[in-house]
């Protein structure tokens, strides 16, 4: 009892210290597997088929009983020859906090490559600018007697706000492919809202902005080394700097069987004393064979609550109607 009555403490003490975005970008924090989560336009910029299923599990460390865990079902599409099609649902529970929803994505690819037509099946796809546009529904809910039963009054319940309900928003996106480069940006929450969830006298909800970049240096015996960077903001001056590095192979003699491992570092760049600069590194890796794909990442946490509290753990199960390079783009 002791130890529920310390999660229950630690519950108040998040509920009172965060906001409702927090649980919505944990989706996001899974582009490691699936650029879509995070850029809209990315759906069918591939002419392949993809569905992942992918679980997070946090905080793994002894002292915690129900540790946050998310997962989402994506799925994204070519037809029609430039439309991409896209959608995911995901599921989060965090404590005594419940969130599900999803969305749906249309998105338009125009090729850019030289001397050919852009309606053209056949066209290269190699340079290529997207754009998506994604409507999205979450529904979220929270058990508020959980809070009663050991005499603490809910931050949110007491501020004016609701235990559960549901909001309408979309997310807009832009993608660009140049033989090795790529890039994206993308706008969530494009659609200001109030946070009529956490109470009456809270802000509008933030629109979160994500920017990526990389490139994809080709060596020898099939061999592709990809540096990249992730840079998250939003209009409350929240920033985060994630840096990539991925290697990348293609067995010679078995085109069938691939694997690729990957290094990252997650950098703050609030100001703010209680938020120090380092949050994560991560370790992660997966393999592809024929259309299917296994993955799993570790985050080390480098807060000093994340180090008492151990890493979490991700998994990523996929099915390709193709074979592409990079799979988990």
């Amino acid at each position: 009892m002791k130890i529920k009555y310390c999660i229950v403490s630690l519950l108040a003490l998040i509920a009172s210290s965060f906001r409702a975005y927090a649980q919505d970008d944990i989706v996001c924090d899974q582009y490691h597997f699936n650029y879509y989560l995070v850029n809209p336009a990315v759906a069918g910029a591939e002419r392949c088929s993809h569905l992942m299923l992918t679980g997070k599990f946090q905080w793994t460390g002894p002292e915690l009983e129900d540790p946050p865990m998310t997962q989402t079902l994506s799925f994204r599409t070519r037809v029609l020859k430039n439309v991409g099609l896209g959608v995911y649902a995901y599921n989060d529970k965090n404590g005594n906090s419940y969130r599900q929803g999803g969305e749906v994505t249309f998105a338009y690819h125009i090729p850019l490559s030289e001397n050919s037509h852009y309606m053209m099946k056949t066209q290269s796809i190699d340079r290529q600018l997207s754009f998506g546009l994604s409507l999205m529904l979450n529904h979220y809910n929270f058990d508020k007697h959980l809070f009663e039963d050991y005499g603490f009054e809910d931050p949110t319940l007491g501020n004016g706000g609701s235990n559960k309900g549901m909001y309408l928003n979309a997310n807009a996106g832009v993608y660009f492919l140049w033989d090795n480069f790529f890039a994206g940006f993308s706008a969530k929450d494009i659609v200001p809202t109030e946070l009529t969830e956490l109470g009456l006298e809270e802000p509008k909800r933030p629109l979160t902005m994500f920017g990526f970049l990389g490139y994809d240096f080709d060596l020898v015996n099939e061999i592709t080394l990809e540096p990249s960077a992730m840079f998250k903001f939003n209009t409350i001056k929240n920033r985060q700097l994630d840096l990539n590095l991925k290697y990348m192979q293609t067995i010679p003699d078995n085109k069938d069987f691939s694997y690729w491992l990957q290094l990252s570092y997650r950098h703050t760049l609030d100001k703010s004393e209680n938020n120090p600069a380092p949050l994560a590194f991560y370790a992660m890796g997966g393999i592809r064979y024929k259309g299917f794909h296994v993955g799993y990442a570790y985050q080390l946490g480098l807060t000093q609550f994340q180090r008492k509290n151990g890493g979490s753990h991700e998994i990523m199960l996929g099915y390709t109607w193709c074979v592409t390079k990079h799979f988990c783009r």
